[in-house]
């Protein structure tokens, strides 16, 4: 089992001081990969939804961009794979995407993993030009165009929603028809049907599950058998948000960590990949909780010797 680390890195206005920080210091406890999310940008009248009155966390303010972070985590380090949970997809362009990706894959050597998914702030939406009701069109036409560009091949696309003449875009990714792509979402019905149609992996946030994670596996694998994929070609992963929704501390955050039955039981079912993620402030709160995330991973058995060899 792969277990990873999902860094929010609006938490920290030093970028030049804290990436070295978070790249090294995964690498070095045994981590297996490094994981960031996205948000383009923060429209001022933006509620999240089910949250009432209550605002936002500033971190929401204060997203860099993913693929120049991972970029620059890329050199720094020489094993861990490196993440996006979640890119928006849908909100880019793929023609640029594709070519950020492709870059980051070649500059680490073919670590890159590519985590999509929906979004859930439809100003965010409207405001990169998509209407939040077509996102789904945009999110499968998006990957699709960028895994043709990927072939390294001179490529066209004639879609829906995603138009282009023949093209090159070089560099080709390292690995070959580029990085897998995870899909993270719910497991419902149409969340399953364009899993099956576009993605390597499921990898949604706990929260988003049933209690009975046995049930939600069984039926996600049963979807992808029934569509006539191979159930093993489908990566599952699980992340974690290990932050409460104020200011974290390290309790906090200790007591928000996946117990060690769960994590047991989820190797059993065979869950690829789980994620935590890791509170960048204040202090050395990032570094201990690290340490207690790697604890509890470590006593659960799921997770081998850290590695204090970095590139």
């Amino acid at each position: 089992m792969d277990v990873g680390c999902l860094v929010p890195f609006g938490d920290s206005a030093d970028l030049a001081r804290f990436v070295p920080r978070v790249a090294t210091g995964v690498e070095e406890r045994g981590f297996g990969s490094l994981w960031l999310g996205e948000h383009t940008h923060l429209p001022v009248d933006t509620r999240y939804p089910d949250a009432g009155d209550k605002a936002l966390p500033e971190r929401y303010r204060r997203f860099p961009d993913p693929w120049a972070v991972l970029a620059a985590s890329a050199p720094l380090t020489r094993r861990i794979r490196l993440g996006t949970l979640i890119a928006l997809v849908a909100e880019h362009m793929p023609l640029a995407l594709a070519k950020a990706i492709a870059t980051v894959d070649r500059l680490s050597g073919g670590r890159v993993e590519l985590g999509v998914g929906y979004g859930w702030n439809p100003l965010e939406m409207v405001n990169n030009g998509i209407e939040p009701r077509r996102r789904r069109v945009h999110l499968r036409e998006n990957i699709a165009a960028m895994q043709k560009l990927w072939t390294g091949d001179a490529a066209a696309f004639d879609g829906e929603v995603v138009r282009f003449t023949e093209s090159w875009s070089l560099p080709a990714p390292v690995q070959p028809g580029g990085p897998k792509i995870h899909l993270g979402c719910s497991p419902s019905e149409r969340n399953l049907a364009d899993l099956v149609a576009t993605a390597d992996g499921f990898f949604p946030h706990r929260g988003l599950l049933s209690s009975d994670c046995t049930a939600d596996i069984a039926r996600v694998r049963d979807t992808v058998a029934a569509a006539g994929r191979d159930p093993g070609s489908v990566e599952i992963g699980i992340a974690y948000s290990g932050t409460s929704w104020g200011r974290a501390d390290l309790e906090k955050f200790t007591r928000r960590l996946p117990p060690v039955d769960e994590l047991q039981s989820l190797r059993e079912l065979g869950v690829a990949r789980v994620v935590c993620s890791i509170p960048a402030g204040p202090g050395d709160l990032f570094e201990r909780s690290l340490d207690a995330w790697r604890e509890r991973a470590d006593h659960a058995g799921v997770l081998g010797s850290p590695d204090p060899v970095t590139a």
